[in-house]
């Protein structure tokens, strides 16, 4: 599924700057971050003075952490605050209406996004390294955004003939899903595809042929490796994928025929992905139904500013 990571990878990069960096401005900003599963900020306290750190020379010049922290506040400040009263305004509504998210709910949206990752490690290690979002940052936003999901639905009712009815109308979304974890060398003639297979049924490495041999630049370096593909992903090519269902764990291909020449694949594993269980499919399309009849969730957020009286009194952090 190497197309849901970057599409996933470059949606969350969009929250690396305010997320990232929310630590370093809201000390300055007087609001502490919030910690642990509880997430729920804090009284606004007088910030502790403190020595004002050298933190890089260069030359005679040395920059100091107020010097930092003015620079982010410029750049980035009136985001940061932005999402910071969003967060506590989502954060008192819930505490004043007696919504709360439990531990469970949240550990259940983070495996959905995990899905197409190995494991939850290289999940999180890939959050880390590609983007710069810890595991603590990404399960801080995705509380805000199921607790902003719980309030904006309160009170919706969904019935059990709609969600039957939209069940009956997309059968399609419901069904369980065939993931493949296969490697792919590509070639421009068919002579060089039928000189992999031979070079690979001789003993040598599939990883290290494509990174000899392959012309498809986004995987050779990775040995061809396209990490778990939906059985209908349309990034990949139909004859390409037809191969790979009919191959068994650990099989070459014959050379493939496609628009970009020529591919030869090993399939090393498969697996089948459910939806979850009745109950939890049913639970989850309620959820969705309910959050089509709600406000758009900007505009339920602005609500709960206005009703907590929120505003930024700095003029320069207000444009």
């Amino acid at each position: 599924m190497r197309n849901v990571k970057l599409l996933w990878g470059a949606v969350v990069f969009l929250l690396v700057v305010t997320v990232g960096l929310t630590g370093i401005v809201a000390r300055m900003l007087g609001t502490p971050r919030a910690e642990g599963e509880t997430v729920k900020q804090g009284e606004i306290k007088e910030p502790e003075k403190k020595e004002d750190r050298v933190l890089a020379r260069i030359g005679d010049r040395e920059i100091k952490e107020s010097d930092l922290t003015q620079n982010l506040i410029n750049r980035h400040g009136a985001e940061l605050l932005n999402q910071m009263l969003d967060r506590e305004a989502i954060q008192q509504k819930a505490d004043k209406i007696g919504l709360k998210l439990e531990r469970e709910e949240l550990d259940r949206e983070i495996k959905r996004m995990q899905q197409g990752y190995d494991s939850e490690e290289q999940f999180y290690t890939a959050m880390k390294e590609q983007i710069g979002l810890s595991k603590e940052d990404l399960r801080e936003d995705v509380y805000y955004k199921l607790l902003l999901e719980k309030i904006a639905t309160n009170g919706i009712q969904v019935s059990d003939q709609e969600v039957d009815a939209f069940m009956k109308a997309h059968p399609e979304e419901f069904r369980s899903i065939v993931q493949y974890r296969f490697q792919q060398i590509i070639s421009e003639t068919l002579e060089q595809a039928n000189k992999t297979i031979e070079l690979a049924k001789g003993g040598r490495d599939f990883a290290a042929l494509a990174k000899e041999r392959s012309l498809d630049t986004a995987t050779a370096n990775d040995g061809g490796d396209m990490g778990w593909i939906d059985e209908n992903d349309p990034f990949v090519a139909a004859s390409i994928m037809k191969a790979v269902q009919s191959l068994k764990v650990g099989e070459i291909s014959k050379p493939i025929s496609f628009t970009d020449g020529y591919a030869v694949v090993k399939l090393n594993d498969r697996k089948e992905m459910n939806k979850g269980n009745q109950e939890e499919i049913r639970e989850s399309l309620r959820k969705q139904l309910a959050l089509q009849k709600a406000k758009p969730l900007k505009e339920v957020t602005q609500e709960l500013r206005d009703e907590r009286n929120a505003v930024i009194l700095d003029a320069e952090l207000r444009k």
